[in-house]
């Protein structure tokens, strides 16, 4: 998995996350809102300083990208100023905390939109091949000694291993997911090597989900493309809704298509500050084949 799949499934995982947590409820369980959240705080603080320790280090000197990084690093403080806030309210029921939230969500999915068309495609113009591969070392380094510092008892292996890049690029965010779905309750008694181990199946189902790359738009492409092209605009939350597919995997979809110049998509005005997509000619004749 090259370092831009990397960075856009660590996205798909949080937008599903942020997807998640309106729809639960305040109390004691796994899968309460407090959980979700505190999930969520540590898991976007580990991708926002993996990425500025990589991504942002090498760009934020060249020319062409120095403005556009220095941005994105503003709206990095600004996502944990809000998450710093929103963490010290106890009643996290409420209709303000809940509001608050959202507006939230919506700053970090308007900043994960513009990494993925504006930063992401000038770093592949930018970066030869060699420093791209440096950068996934670093990232994957950064995600690695991110997961020890949270959990400093585990014997994480070397990110120079096979097994510490899946470790430090893939557990984090597989092993979250898993918790969510009740498959790892024992996780913070064992280790992750004994993890991957006796967890092998499970790991590889949820590494198919988050590792798919290209083949989460040629599996849902089609699919997301005629809904959007039957309606005038409509949200990547709808889309998720009518299709039942998880909002990450939406997002994902989304943005690949966007990509392809097949829709596009503009900022909702108003107190729900949502993202609407809406098929362009090329892409109205792509759905009609």
């Amino acid at each position: 998995m090259d370092l831009w799949q990397l960075i856009t499934n660590d996205h798909a995982n949080i937008a599903d996350l942020c997807g998640e947590i309106p729809r639960t409820f305040p109390g004691g369980g796994v899968r309460s809102r407090e959980r979700l959240f505190s999930e969520l705080d540590a898991e976007l603080r580990r991708h926002l300083k993996a990425e500025e320790q990589s991504l942002y280090d090498s760009l934020e000197d060249r020319d062409r990208a120095e403005h556009l990084v220095a941005e994105l690093e503003h709206e990095h403080e600004e996502i944990e100023r809000q998450l710093g806030e929103l963490a010290r309210v106890r009643d996290k029921g409420s209709l303000d905390w809940t509001q608050s939230f959202r507006d939230l969500a919506a700053l970090i999915e308007g900043h994960f939109h513009r990494e993925e068309h504006e930063l992401l495609p000038l770093a592949r113009e930018i970066l030869d091949e060699e420093e791209v591969r440096e950068l996934r070392h670093e990232y994957v380094e950064e995600n690695t000694e991110a997961l020890r510092a949270r959990h400093s008892g585990w014997d994480v292996p070397s990110s120079g291993l096979v097994l510490g890049a899946l470790v430090g690029a893939a557990v984090g965010a597989l092993a979250f997911a898993a918790w969510r779905s009740g498959a790892l309750r024992d996780l913070a008694a064992r280790s992750p090597t004994q993890l991957l181990l006796s967890r092998a199946p499970v790991l590889d189902r949820l590494s198919r989900r988050f590792g798919r790359g290209q083949t989460t738009t040629s599996q849902y492409g089609a699919e997301v493309l005629r809904d959007i092209a039957q309606r005038t605009r409509t949200s990547a939350q709808d889309i998720s809704s009518r299709l039942r597919l998880p909002i990450g995997t939406t997002y994902a979809v989304v943005a690949d298509l966007e990509r392809q110049g097949l829709v596009r998509s503009t900022r909702q005005q108003g107190p729900v500050r949502e993202r609407l997509v809406a098929i362009t000619p090329r892409g109205r004749q792509e759905a009609l084949h």
